[in-house]
């Protein structure tokens, strides 16, 4: 348990926290759940806040999946910056850290793709914190309940994501897939700061945050990754000025790191990569020893930073998973400050009153929390550099032993890390989106495990960077939900984005046929060259499903064809997709 934390308000919510998890009826429109579809898990709450819940209130949640070991403590989006809405104070912040300032505005929702036939034993025992040999029915029920539940009133009117099926642009849960498409779980929320006051003593400034979580369930090295995309939409308060604004704000993704055992983490950062992370400082960890395991290395990576619009058509940014024109990123890197605190330095935690704001904010613009702001005084030279395109502490690379390292300056210890994107404005109306990877690396010793959390991490944007390109031209197509035992014949020919995407080593091609045709289908690597030839018959009008086998093939983009040789066919193709890409990443 972090020993950073003495307020009555703490403990509260703490309580809190442990009842609703141990309520009978949690499951039922729960309060907060789990991603833990694959490796790497998180718990989130409807309001944004991150529980300690596993082993033994320790961590947030488990690394690997199923194990009473984690790598994060808490975790939590938070955001600060200059309010001009004639109001005061100026300076204001609030978030998530490890108490909420926040209020949910509707239920946390979570979907899976494929709750209808997947087996939910394993999901229902992360949820209920059991050993699976101890779920029972009623628990596994009442999981592909809520899943059924969530599904059918998936709030995409309010801006949850979904792939729109039927192209109509309204959600139709019989035809529609909700959650980010291709995905295979997805948690979305939808919270504010209305509460008279936050955890860091600001009033509100009048913000709507919304964010998605989702994850796939590939072996290597996607599966060490859950993706986060984060939406603060400014719509004042009561009393707001029409001529509201908020200047030099920043969005920070806050995280109070543990891998294993608290006291002997070390911190760093990859400016090429926009990662801060956490790792340990020796072999062994006293908690991994104890399961055989090497202590992981873990981190957060700015995938995308704030945008904003200059209606030039030579700009363009990514906006809810599709690439805009006439928009423009306002810092060159999405990581514009990475910030740490630990035993040993000169500088603390913020503190839980109006004095925390200002050092909280400092620390946003890349300064020592005290003095104050708007004093500001710099870090260390021997771990900060300033750069023109950021703030950077502990930059070096612990690997190679060479550059600014955790160590040199203080020891290893409870760590927190800020990792920031901004400076930004905006005005009433306005929303900034960010999306961010939550991602660990496992290897066979503490600096191993950051090479590896590195590799995971390039892999987490190359992927987030194809699937904004797929979805930006269309070329994503997600299968309907089987749901109901009668399955009409296809009104098209359709050939599906295989699933999952990317995958390793097996995936799953779908295809329809609305009459009778000689079907190919055929596998082709990035030269052209014939890879595997899947079907070659007539078949009947109903639905296919193929698995490609790629156990012999490199990790890279591969192509899938597909014919549907009948000529007598007066049917409009408006839904086929003859060729389409994957992803083998092992």
């Amino acid at each position: 348990m972090n020993n950073k934390i003495f307020t009555i308000a703490f403990f509260i919510q703490f309580i809190l926290c442990s009842l609703l998890l141990n309520s009978p009826s949690y499951a039922q429109n729960p309060k907060q759940s789990v991603i833990n579809i694959s490796k790497i898990t998180t718990w989130v709450r409807e309001d944004g806040f991150h529980d300690w819940v596993v082993g033994n209130e320790e961590f947030n949640g488990a690394y690997p999946n199923s194990l009473p070991v984690g790598v994060i403590f808490s975790e939590g989006i938070v955001w600060g910056g200059l309010i001009y809405d004639g109001q005061s104070p100026i300076v204001r912040v609030n978030g998530n850290t490890y108490m909420s300032g926040c209020a949910p505005i509707t239920r946390l929702y979570k979907v899976r793709t494929d709750y209808y036939k997947a087996d939910l034993k394993k999901d229902a025992a992360v949820f209920f914190n059991k050993d699976i040999n101890s779920v029972t029915n009623e628990d596994i029920e009442q999981i592909k309940s809520q899943y059924e539940k969530d599904w059918n009133e998936w709030p995409a009117e309010k801006g949850a994501p979904y792939f729109d099926e039927d192209g109509d642009g309204k959600y139709n849960p019989d035809v529609d897939v909700p959650g980010v498409p291709g995905a295979l779980q997805t948690i979305w929320i939808d919270y504010n700061d209305s509460l008279s006051s936050s955890i860091y003593g600001s009033p509100p400034i009048g913000l709507e945050i919304q964010e998605t979580y989702w994850a796939y369930t590939n072996a290597n090295p996607l599966g060490n990754v859950i993706y986060k995309k984060v939406d603060i939409i400014y719509k004042g308060t009561a009393s707001s000025a029409s001529d509201s604004r908020i200047d030099s704000m920043y969005i920070c993704q806050w995280s109070d790191p543990d891998v294993g055992n608290s006291t002997d983490d070390f911190s760093g950062c990859d400016t090429l990569l926009n990662l801060g992370y956490s790792y340990n400082f020796r072999d062994p960890d006293l908690v991994y020893k104890k399961l055989g395991m090497a202590p992981p290395a873990v981190g957060y990576g700015f995938l995308q930073g704030v945008s904003k619009y200059t209606g030039n058509n030579t700009d363009s940014a990514i906006i809810n998973f599709k690439w805009r024109k006439g928009r423009k990123y306002v810092n060159i890197k999405s990581m514009s400050r990475f910030i740490y605190d630990g035993p040993g330095s000169v500088w603390a935690s913020p503190t839980f009153n109006y004095n925390g704001t200002l050092e909280f904010y400092n620390m946003m613009r890349g300064y020592m929390p005290i003095p104050y702001y708007p004093s500001s005084f710099q870090f260390p030279s021997i771990v900060a550099d300033y750069t023109p395109d950021g703030v950077f502490l502990l930059d070096g690379d612990p690997v190679t032993g060479t550059g600014k390292i955790d160590g040199i300056f203080d020891g290893a210890g409870d760590k927190e890390m800020w990792l920031m994107s901004g400076p930004f404005n905006l005005s009433l109306g306005d929303t900034a989106e960010v999306a961010i990877a939550l991602v660990g690396g496992m290897g066979k010793n503490h600096l191993s495990s950051i090479t590896e959390l590195r590799n995971n991490t390039r892999t987490a944007a190359l992927f987030y960077n194809y699937f904004v390109e797929d979805m930006t031209n269309g070329t994503i197509h997600v299968p309907p939900p089987e749901r109901t035992k009668s399955k009409p014949l296809p009104e098209h020919y359709v050939l599906y984005q295989n699933y999952p995407n990317p995958f390793n080593s097996s995936t799953t091609i779908t295809y329809e046929l609305p009459e009778k045709a000689f079907v190919t289908l055929i596998v082709y690597d990035v030269l052209g060259r014939e890879v595997s030839r899947l079907v070659e018959k007539s078949q009947e009008p109903s639905r296919y499903s193929i698995r490609f086998d790629a156990g012999n093939l490199s990790s890279g983009i591969y192509f899938y064809k597909i014919t549907f040789n009948n000529t007598s066919s007066k049917l409009v193709f408006d839904k086929l997709y003859k060729t389409m890409k994957m992803i083998l990443l092992k």
